[in-house]
């Protein structure tokens, strides 16, 4: 039991990208070892599908890289499972939990663990939907948040009636532009660099936990560096709140150093559109 447990511990050291690698590490070693066969229950139904589990006491395992938010349902047992930047953490009976898109966890069934995870995508068979929404690898992840959220700024300007050429001219007029953009908007945490969405982004040098006000896209009704320059995605970090002339970027997910800040821009459109005015880059 101590030596399961302490394989998990190991491989939290509070930060995300060390954790991956050690958890990729354990698995490499994993497979040297005697294998556990654990049956696999998939059901498909209305359009979703959901993998069961019933994880043995005294069993080290780890989990797939998913693409999607999904759920987890914890509907009994107990086992202590792997973060990405806390320590582990022990669940014990019932738990109802929000799976990350991206995350890889690792665990120890202190006893037999009934595990439930749901996913709202359908296909012919659960080995068929368990291949398309994970990752081999992340590398494999980002090509393909990539791709998705390139298809999907396509189709945001296709249904505007746009084309890219008329988004980038809005996005270069500096008309309303904010001057003095960094005494008004001071952000230490953040810096703009090459994008592998599209041109330049916006990336943290910090943690920015669920919640937290990043920084401003538009102060004084101008825009600022990080509104014009924040790129969109299909399934964002970061979400737009307007107070009064100020529009504010806020977490809705836990972003790591070195992760780009985006945004979904029909959320930005629903709550503000004005015709010929569009605040973000792609």
């Amino acid at each position: 039991m101590k030596a399961g447990l302490s394989i998990i511990s190991n491989i939290c050291e509070k930060n995300r990208d060390t954790n991956r690698a050690k958890i990729f590490e354990w698995e490499a070693h994993a497979k040297t070892l005697p294998q556990l066969d654990i049956p696999v229950v998939h059901c498909l139904h209305g359009e979703m599908y959901a993998r069961e589990i019933v994880i043995p006491k005294g069993t080290v395992l780890t989990g797939d890289i998913y693409k999607f938010d999904h759920f987890d349902i914890m509907v009994s047992g107990d086992i202590t499972v792997s973060t990405d930047s806390e320590e582990p953490i022990r669940l014990k009976g019932f738990n109802f939990l929000k799976g990350i898109s991206g995350k890889k966890r690792a665990g120890f069934a202190h006893e037999d663990t009934h595990w439930i995870t749901i996913h709202p995508y359908s296909g012919e068979t659960g080995d068929e939907v368990q291949k398309m929404i994970t990752a081999e690898s992340f590398d494999d992840l980002a090509k393909f948040n990539v791709e998705v959220n390139n298809a999907d700024y396509l189709n945001l300007i296709n249904e505007l009636g746009m084309t890219h050429e008329e988004v980038e001219s809005q996005v270069k007029n500096e008309a309303d532009m904010l001057e003095d953009d960094h005494e008004k908007n001071q952000c230490d945490n953040l810096e703009i660099k090459e994008s592998p969405i599209n041109g330049l982004g916006v990336f943290t040098l910090d943690v920015v936990n669920v919640g937290d006000v990043i920084c401003h896209a538009r102060i004084e009704g101008k825009r600022t560096k990080y509104g014009r320059y924040s790129n969109h995605a299909l399934f964002p970090n970061s979400e737009l709140i307007f107070n009064g002339e100020e529009l504010i970027f806020i977490a809705k997910k836990q972003i790591f150093p070195g992760e780009e800040v985006t945004v979904n821009y029909r959320d930005l459109l629903k709550t503000r559109f004005k015709e010929g005015d569009l605040l973000c880059q792609e």
